[in-house]
C-alpha cells in the first residue's frame, strides 16, 4: 500500500518493547532505569510496578528530612527566627516556644510528615505533564497509570542527587544555598538576591543529575507510547524548562534578599 497504510505498523513497532516484552521484576527494572533505561519499561503496560519506586522514594525522603531536622533544617529557622527578633517582628519568649516545639518530637512529625505526603504529589502532578505533553501535544494513546509509572520508575535516578543534597546540608549544618547542579558555579552569598536565588535554581534543574532525570523520562515515556523519541524529548524538556523558569521565578519572589 501507500504510505498512510505503514504509520500503524510502525507505531506498533516503537510501542512493542513496552507491551510486548517480558515483564520484569522490580529489582532487574531498578537495575535497567540505571544502566539500560531503554530497556527498563517492558511489561508495564500489563503489570503495575509504580507502588515500589514510590514506597522507595518516600521512606528516603522521611530518612532524610529525620536526619538532617536537628542538623540543617533547626539552624536554618532558629536563624531566621533570630532575625525576626533583630527586626523587632518577634519576641525571645515566642522564638523559644517555637524552637522547643519544633524541636521536638511533634516538630520532627511534622517536618517527615511534609515530605511522605509532598513525594507523591509531586510524581501526580509530574505524571500529569507527561500525560499532558505525550497524550495531549503529540496526540499519542497514553493512559495516565502508564504516565506515572514511567515518572514513578524515572524518578529513583534523583537519588544521587538527593545523597549529595544531604551530605552538603548535613556538612554545612543549613538548607540554604545547596547546589547539585550548576548553580554551584555562582558566588556564594550570605543572603543572595533575588535575582541570585532564581539563576542558582535554574542552573541545578538544567545540570547533569537533573538532565540525567530528564532523559531517563523522556527514554521512558517514548517507549510506553510509542512515540517517537525526539518529539517526546522536544515536549517534555520544553515542559520541564518552563516549570524550572515557573519555580525559579516563584523562590526569587519569596527570597527576602534584595
Amino acid at each position: 500500500g501507500g504510505p498512510m497504510e505503514s504509520q500503524p505498523n510502525e507505531t506498533v513497532t516503537a510501542a512493542a518493547p513496552a507491551r510486548g516484552g517480558p515483564s520484569l521484576s522490580v529489582w532487574p527494572r531498578v537495575v535497567a532505569v540505571f544502566a539500560r533505561p531503554t530497556a527498563a519499561w517492558s511489561g508495564l503496560e500489563s503489570r503495575s510496578q509504580w507502588w515500589f519506586p514510590l514506597v522507595v522514594m518516600m521512606l528516603l525522603n522521611a530518612a532524610f528530612a529525620a536526619a538532617l531536622h536537628q542538623r540543617a533544617l533547626m539552624p536554618m529557622i532558629s536563624e531566621a527566627w533570630e532575625q525576626g527578633v533583630a527586626d523587632g517582628r518577634m519576641t525571645v519568649a515566642q522564638v523559644d516556644k517555637l524552637e522547643a516545639f519544633m524541636g521536638g518530637p511533634i516538630g520532627m512529625a511534622m517536618t517527615v510528615g511534609q515530605q511522605v505526603i509532598a513525594w507523591p504529589v509531586i510524581l501526580l502532578v509530574s505524571a500529569l505533564g507527561v500525560w499532558f505533553g505525550v497524550g495531549f501535544v503529540l496526540g499519542r494513546k497514553l493512559r495516565y497509570r502508564l504516565a506515572f509509572e514511567t515518572v514513578a520508575w524515572s524518578s529513583l535516578v534523583t537519588i544521587p542527587a538527593q545523597v549529595l543534597g544531604g551530605a552538603l546540608a548535613w556538612s554545612r549544618e543549613t538548607m540554604q544555598g545547596l547546589h547539585t547542579g550548576f548553580g554551584i558555579l555562582l558566588p556564594e552569598s550570605d543572603a543572595p538576591s533575588k535575582l541570585m536565588t532564581a539563576l542558582g535554581f535554574f542552573l541545578d534543574a538544567i545540570g547533569p543529575l537533573a538532565v540525567w532525570y530528564l532523559a531517563v523520562l523522556i527514554i521512558g515515556a517514548a517507549t510506553v507510547s510509542g512515540a517517537p523519541r525526539k518529539s517526546v524529548g522536544w515536549v517534555l524538556g520544553g515542559l520541564y524548562v518552563a516549570v524550572m523558569i515557573f519555580f525559579a521565578a516563584l523562590g526569587a519572589m519569596f527570597n527576602s534578599g534584595g
